[in-house]
This record gives structure tokens, C-alpha cells and sequence, in this order.
């Protein structure tokens, strides 16, 4: 007895019919060209119902006929079970599936079937199934679906009708469409990091009408957009000092300043003659107190006496109060009645304690890249 293996006896032209005949059955077609165009190639049942003239259960027998041939495979997302506004399962291709409509030439319609789908006037529920939250389909698959820039242009008549729907009685509508589209257009989706709202006009070319606050803030009550913060602190404090953040040493940064601006005081003060009856200029009027620091003849005000008009103290009582109660407080507000004197000059050595919250970054959401 031979050891060889037995001859493969099947018919190549026999499986070639049965796939035809598979693929060729009116609803099951109807399913398969449905899946292709839809936005994330992974419709509802109740989706497909509203596409194909057929009843549910005629429907649901082709799946069933389609996902025994291991050409489409059933996409459970449990998120949505306990919702009976949204669906849970959801069907789309399996690798083979994609081998054998590739095979069969049906991706080269994905074009013609997503532009089919996107002009189809879809009915409330279907909506909803639509921006529904779904499973991701395997990455092979996914990829194999993509429709790239070479395939088409990118139809907006879906997006623009849902902002026109949803937003349609504010001013700026149609700058939203536009800024939606340009962000389509440059890539910026939800796997982007996003950009800043001073970079939007620049880095999208984008001429508008309206505020970029404004317009970005509509299209994220849309879920058009997201607004995302990357990741670290939502707040940075930078030193005006040495124009660096300092997170985690605010408090010793204050002092440091506190103590350039106290060695500023005493400078100054060193640079005036002493008397024993002059007294400091700290204010409109003249005020005696001692020790007092007389100013030179045309000398104009001190930062001492500058601050001590500010916060409402004797002038040789200033560094006591700058050392007191917070410290970041004390420095700003000194550092701000200096420079809006016109009188002294404030030293490089010191400067404020700013704080900034971290730009929100925008990005396509998932909705609207469904949309697209």
C-alpha cells in the first residue's frame, strides 16, 4: 500500500459554482453590498432590515445561511445590553470573507456602495444604529475595507446633514461644516493627538467667520469633535524668573524671587541719603515714620514706598509683609504694582508665578469619522 496522500478530489469549478451561487442569492447579495458600504462595515440588524425589502426573519436566516460559509461573522458588543435603544450585535466580514469577495471582485465597489449607503435617507432608529457604539472589526479586515484618498473623495453629505439637522439654528453653521471637513481632510482623527485651538486657523487654512471657541465648542456638543488634554499635569506653573515650569517647587521659586525682590529694595534704598528727620514718599502725601529713608532731591518714589502704598503698610514694615501670608500671592502682587508704576523699573532677577491650563487638543471622534 502506497504511502502517498490521496489525490485531492475537489472540483475547482464545483466550489467556484457554490461560492457563486453563495454569494449571488438576491438578500444574501443585498447583505454582503450593505456591509461594504456601511460607514463601519458592521450595520445591525435593524440596519440592514431598513436597507433590504425584506422582513427581519428572512434576514436573519441569510446571516445565519453566510455566517455557516465563515463570509460574515456576528460582533457582539455586551456595553450595549442593557440598552434597549441600542444594538449589541452587529455583523461584518471575517478574513476569509474578505479573501473571497476580493477574490470575486466585490471590493472593488466599496466606493459605489458607501456613496449608495451615504445617500440613503436613513429613519430614526436606523440613525441611532448607526452612531451606536460597536465592536472594531479585525484589523486585517478593517484594513482590507479602507477606503483610501485614491478610492475617493470623501462625501460629506452625511456630515454636513447632521450638523444641519442638529445645529441649524445657530450663526455659525456652516463654519462648522467646514472646520469638520478640514479636520477629515488633514487626518485628524481619533488616533491623532490633536491640535490646539491658536493652531486651528493656520494649520487647517481655514478662514472663519465666527470664533474658533465658538465653532469648536458646538461640534463638541455634536460628538463631532472631542477635546482632549494629553497626558501630565491640567495645570503648569512657569516662573517668569527663568521661563521654566516649575511644578512640584513653587513655593521655594516664590522665595527665591521674594529674596531677589527684598535685595532690590535694600539696593535701591542703599542708593538714597539718610536722614534723621526726611521722611519717605508713599503716597500723594508724605508720610514721617522711623527709621525713614529720605529721597534724594527729584529722586521720584522707591519700590518700597511703591508697595508700601499697595499693600497698605509703614514703608519699613514692606519686607515683614512680603514675607508673610502666601507666597506666590505676595509675589504677584508686588511684582504687578511695580510694573504698572511708571516711576521705578522692576529687576530681571524676579518676576511673577503664572499658572496655565493645559490647551485642549481636538480630534475627529469615531461618530463623525462614521459620518465621513
Amino acid at each position: 500500500m502506497s504511502d502517498a496522500p490521496a489525490a485531492d478530489k475537489r472540483d475547482p469549478f464545483e466550489e467556484q459554482r457554490q461560492i457563486y451561487q453563495l454569494l449571488s442569492q438576491e438578500t444574501r447579495h443585498l447583505v454582503l453590498q450593505y456591509i461594504l458600504g456601511h460607514p463601519a462595515h458592521l450595520p445591525s440588524l435593524d440596519e440592514l432590515a431598513h436597507m433590504i425589502p425584506k422582513n427581519k426573519a428572512a434576514i436573519r436566516d441569510q446571516l445565519q445561511v453566510l455566517r455557516e460559509a465563515d463570509i460574515i461573522e456576528r460582533y457582539e458588543h455586551p456595553p450595549n445590553e442593557d440598552s434597549r435603544e441600542l444594538p449589541s450585535q452587529f455583523y461584518g466580514l471575517t478574513e476569509y470573507g474578505v479573501e473571497i469577495l476580493t477574490e470575486y471582485n466585490y471590493l472593488r465597489g466599496l466606493p459605489i456602495a458607501r456613496a449608495l449607503y451615504d445617500n440613503t435617507r436613513l429613519s430614526e432608529k436606523s440613525q441611532r444604529h448607526l452612531d451606536a457604539p460597536r465592536p472594531e472589526l479585525p484589523s486585517n479586515v478593517a484594513d482590507a475595507l479602507t477606503i483610501g484618498p485614491s478610492d475617493e473623495r470623501a462625501n460629506y453629505s452625511r456630515l454636513e446633514q447632521y450638523i444641519e439637522d442638529r445645529k441649524g439654528g445657530t450663526h455659525s453653521t456652516d463654519d462648522q461644516v467646514e472646520t469638520a471637513k478640514a479636520f477629515h481632510q488633514a487626518g485628524i482623527d481619533p488616533d491623532h493627538e490633536g491640535i490646539k485651538r491658536a493652531e486651528l486657523l493656520d494649520e487647517l487654512e481655514l478662514e472663519l467667520e465666527y470664533q474658533p471657541k465658538t465653532v469648536l465648542d458646538h461640534l463638541v456638543d455634536l460628538g463631532i469633535l472631542e477635546a482632549t488634554t494629553p497626558p501630565g499635569p491640567n495645570v503648569f506653573a512657569i516662573s517668569e524668573r527663568i521661563d521654566e515650569i516649575v511644578n512640584g517647587r513653587v513655593t521655594e521659586e516664590a522665595d527665591e524671587n521674594l529674596d531677589a525682590l527684598v535685595a532690590h529694595i535694600d539696593d535701591e534704598l542703599q542708593s538714597v541719603e539718610l536722614g534723621d528727620e526726611a521722611a519717605e514718599l508713599s503716597g500723594p502725601q508724605t508720610a514721617v515714620s522711623a527709621p525713614s529713608v529720605a529721597l534724594a532731591d527729584g529722586a521720584g518714589r522707591t519700590i518700597r514706598s511703591i508697595l508700601a502704598a499697595e499693600f497698605d503698610v509703614a514703608p519699613e514694615r514692606v519686607v515683614e509683609f512680603l514675607y508673610s501670608g502666601d507666597p506666590v500671592d505676595r509675589l504677584n502682587a508686588a511684582v504687578d504694582a511695580i510694573e504698572s508704576s511708571a516711576e521705578v523699573t522692576k529687576s530681571e532677577e524676579y518676576g511673577r508665578i503664572v499658572f496655565l491650563n493645559q490647551a485642549y487638543r481636538y480630534r475627529l471622534t469615531e461618530k463623525a469619522m462614521n459620518l465621513c
